[in-house]
């Protein structure tokens, strides 16, 4: 379909990109995947009594998405849910103690508490499970992995089931080099269920 311009009568492409889209544009770019910000998935794993899920294929983006859902303990026994990065294409993983993280986190009676240090050796953590407890959920935004001048940065929303608390902030790996490979996995015990999509997100466009 034809796409208009909004804002002038008559829009001269030739000269510049002045204008802005209508919404029934933006709809239809959105749902052809054509407009930036719009989501492309890379992968999926589904966990099944597994303590790792490894994710070597990054796409070439500057942000990238990961939604976590259904994510259950083997065990009652409380465990973590985490990450780490890669700087080898997923041979191995960076466990150095200076992973950095600040959150913030409330339960339903109101109970809240800033968590926050600077010598992790992993994103600790995005949640906990345990199989006395209903699934965990949440997303997380990963920024500038494959950016070697940068840090990599991540954002994180999730639902911590073991003690029903909503978590919400970040962590930084202050390195600058390129991370090319995403490792989820719990600290002791196995992840019974859980599925985590990965995407990549479109630059947005500049009009």
């Amino acid at each position: 379909m034809p796409y208009g311009y909004l804002g002038q009568n008559t829009p001269n492409q030739t000269v510049s990109n002045s204008g802005v889209f209508s919404i029934s544009d933006v709809a239809s770019l959105e749902k052809q995947g054509k407009l930036g910000g719009s989501l492309e998935l890379i992968e999926e794993q589904t966990a099944s009594t597994v303590s790792v899920l490894d994710f070597t294929n990054l796409g070439n983006y500057d942000v990238h998405y990961m939604t976590f859902s259904n994510f259950q303990a083997d065990t009652s026994t409380t465990d973590y849910v985490c990450g780490r990065l890669s700087n080898n294409g997923g041979t191995s993983f960076i466990s150095t103690a200076n992973h950095q993280r600040g959150f913030f986190r409330i339960n339903t009676s109101g109970t809240t508490a800033d968590i926050n240090g600077t010598t992790f050796t992993e994103f600790n953590s995005f949640f906990s499970i345990d199989s006395d407890y209903p699934s965990s959920q949440g997303y997380a935004y990963f920024y500038n992995l494959l950016d070697s001048s940068k840090y990599s940065f991540v954002t994180f929303h999730t639902f911590n089931s073991a003690g029903y608390y909503i978590y919400f902030g970040g962590y930084v790996l202050p390195v600058a080099e390129t991370h090319n490979a995403i490792r989820i996995f719990t600290l002791t015990n196995n992840m019974q269920t859980g599925t985590a999509k990965l995407y990549g997100v479109k630059q947005l466009w500049v009009l």
